[in-house]
């Protein structure tokens, strides 16, 4: 589960209800029927988002410990912009296919 690499996008993705979840909190729903449900929904997406960062680290070629960085507002956002390794690193192939590029490459000559 903490082993692999994925892409900036899919990392952006999977961390997207965590955050909006996060800010939908910060607002004042103190009182309110929703505010259990939301706390809820947040505990259950952010282990999903840690997960996703761990596994992003190892894209950019960090160890998982970088992923801590996402606990600092807006600091995460470097792990959406920065660049992955181009080909294998020693956490896995490249998620992107080999050398970095395209698509996985298929079976067929």
């Amino acid at each position: 589960m903490l082993k692999g690499r994925i892409t900036g996008g899919k990392f952006f993705l999977l961390s997207l209800p965590c955050i909006l979840l996060g800010v939908a909190l910060k607002r004042d729903f103190v009182g309110s029927p929703w505010d259990g449900i939301l706390a809820l929904l947040f505990l259950f997406s952010f282990p999903v988002m840690l997960i996703a960062a761990v596994r992003r680290s190892h894209d950019v070629g960090r160890s998982g410990w970088l992923a801590l960085i996402c606990l600092i507002p807006f600091a995460g956002w470097y792990l959406v912009f920065k660049p992955g390794d181009p080909g294998a690193n020693k956490y896995g192939p490249s998620p992107k296919g080999e050398a970095g590029v395209g698509r996985p490459p298929s079976n067929q000559p």
